[in-house]
């Protein structure tokens, strides 16, 4: 009963139109959240490495960090701004591709 009812909504035009659509919309939806999670990397990345110049690359913190009186945070710091810097490219290739998909699913004309 359930397969008869997907062969009918597959073999009707307008309900897989309608599906497409919401396809695309769904793709948009991610495409936007990747954009979103793009800008989030770039200002954190930034806010990590005002951080760094301000606690880590001053007077204080270089001494701090010879002595190990820092306990490794410094170097945390760095490797944690790396590893945001790393997720950035393909958030925005995520977002932009999710974007493309899903307009050209709502525009697609059967």
């Amino acid at each position: 009963m359930m397969n008869a009812r997907i062969l009918a909504a597959f073999n009707n035009k307008y309900m897989l139109l309608w599906d497409m659509n919401k396809l695309g919309l769904f793709c948009i939806v991610l495409g936007v959240i990747g954009l979103i999670s793009f800008l989030i990397t770039i200002l954190l990345a930034g806010y990590i490495d005002e951080r760094i110049q301000d606690d880590c690359d001053s007077d204080i913190g270089t001494i701090g960090q010879i002595t190990g009186l820092d306990e490794g945070e410094c170097q945390n710091a760095r490797d944690l701004t790396d590893s945001v810097s790393s997720l950035q490219v393909p958030s925005l290739l995520a977002g932009v591709s999710f974007i493309v998909i899903g307009g050209m699913l709502i525009r697609k004309k059967n």
